[in-house]
């Protein structure tokens, strides 16, 4: 079976609504608990910056340049998805949290963490820009290793949430679920008007 966009887009929201559907029922918490022990031995204090990377400062700020940058180079499409993906799923997630209302297992402020817990915003931040740059350097043919550093800092500024124990791992999966969905939601919407 092809992957196609819309098919991801669907998988994507099928997919977060399971995860949210066992969050709200509670029946996470075996998986949370095994992820977090087993994240435990790894450094809180490199964390502490790596997360910074997933903040909606960072997010948004790399959103805009990244959006002057592919203007610069000629390529509209790429430079408003960068920007539209990157801020709309950051604030698709504050919605979505102000929904479901899930209380975090630590609030901190230096560490960005006092919202509400799931989804992710951390997650779905760095998944929806670091990811679908990515996603387009990969249909570009380009860099296999600047993908795999792009893919590497989705997974640590995402699980640094759960490290720093100021997310569980369910936020951070509804949160890769929210981007993934969004980003095959404008991959689906460019390929419809570029037919």
């Amino acid at each position: 079976m092809a992957w196609t966009p819309k098919k991801v887009m669907i998988a994507g929201t099928v997919a977060y609504v399971i995860v949210s559907v066992f969050v709200v029922l509670g029946a996470v918490d075996p998986m949370n608990t095994i992820v977090y022990e087993w994240l435990q031995p790894l450094p809180n204090r490199i964390f502490s910056y790596v997360t910074e990377l997933g903040s909606a400062q960072v997010i948004v700020g790399l959103s805009i340049l990244g959006l002057l940058f592919w203007l610069w180079r000629g390529n509209r499409i790429e430079a408003w998805r960068l920007a539209l993906v990157g801020i709309g799923t950051l604030l698709l997630t504050q919605v979505l949290k102000l929904i479901y209302g899930i209380d975090r297992p630590l609030i901190d402020a230096s560490l960005d963490a006092t919202t509400y817990s799931f989804p992710s915003g951390h997650a779905s931040g760095s998944f929806a820009l670091y990811g679908l740059m990515a996603y387009v350097l990969y249909k570009k043919g380009q860099s296999k290793v600047a993908i795999a550093i792009l893919v590497c800092l989705v997974v640590a500024v995402s699980l640094s949430r759960v490290i720093l124990n100021v997310h569980y791992f369910s936020d951070v999966l509804g949160g890769w679920f929210v981007a993934l969905t969004m980003i095959a939601l404008s991959e689906w919407f460019i390929r419809r008007k570029t037919v």
